[in-house]
C-alpha cells in the first residue's frame, strides 16, 4: 500500500472520531451536571450528541474497510479454486469502490440541494448541508481505501489488516 496516504487517511480518521467521541461524552456529562445540579437542561446538548454519533457512524466505514470488518462471505473462498480466490477478492473490493462512488454521488447532491434549501438544524441554528456533508467526505475516505486495498490485490500481494495494538498493563 502508499503508506504514506493510508497513515495520513489514519490521522484523519483517528482525530475525528477521538474528536467526537469526546465531545459527545463531554457534552452529555455537562448536560447531566446543568439538569440535576442547576435545575436547567442545555437545549442544545441533544443536538450535538445526535451529530456527533452520526458522524461517526459515517467515518467510521473507512475504518471498516482499513480493518476489514465489513460483511464478507468468507465461505465462498472455500469452495472456489485458489486462482480464482484474489479475483474473487478484486471483485469484491471493486464492488465496495462502486457503492462508495454512488454514496459520495448521492451524498454531494444531497448536500448542495440542502445547501440551496438554506435548512437550519432546529437547536444550533447551523446549515444542515455542513451536517450532510459528511457523507460524501466519509464516502471519499472509503474509497481511497478501497483503492489502496484493490492496489495491493493487483500488485499480488495479500491484503491483511494491520493488527490493533492492545496494551496492557
Amino acid at each position: 500500500m502508499i503508506t504514506w496516504l493510508n497513515r495520513i487517511v489514519d490521522v484523519i480518521e483517528n482525530t475525528l472520531v477521538t474528536g467526537l467521541i469526546l465531545t459527545a461524552t463531554l457534552v452529555a456529562v455537562a448536560q447531566v451536571i446543568a439538569r440535576y445540579v442547576f435545575n436547567n437542561s442545555l437545549y442544545w446538548s441533544e443536538e450535538v450528541i445526535l451529530y456527533s454519533f452520526i458522524t461517526m457512524s459515517f467515518l467510521t466505514m473507512g475504518m471498516g474497510v482499513r480493518y476489514a470488518s465489513h460483511i464478507s462471505v468468507e465461505a465462498v473462498y472455500a469452495f472456489v479454486p485458489p486462482k480464482a480466490v484474489r479475483p474473487l477478492q478484486i471483485g469484491s473490493a471493486c464492488l465496495g469502490l462502486i457503492f462508495a462512488g454512488v454514496v459520495i454521488w448521492y451524498g454531494s447532491k444531497l448536500v448542495v440541494n440542502t445547501s440551496r434549501m438554506g435548512q437550519l438544524s432546529p437547536a444550533l441554528r447551523i446549515p444542515v448541508g455542513y451536517i450532510y456533508a459528511v457523507i460524501p467526505i466519509a464516502a471519499g475516505l472509503m474509497a481511497t481505501r478501497y483503492l489502496l486495498v484493490i492496489q495491493d490485490l493487483i500488485f499480488g500481494r495479500s491484503y491483511t489488516p494491520p493488527e490493533v495494538d492492545i496494551k496492557t498493563s
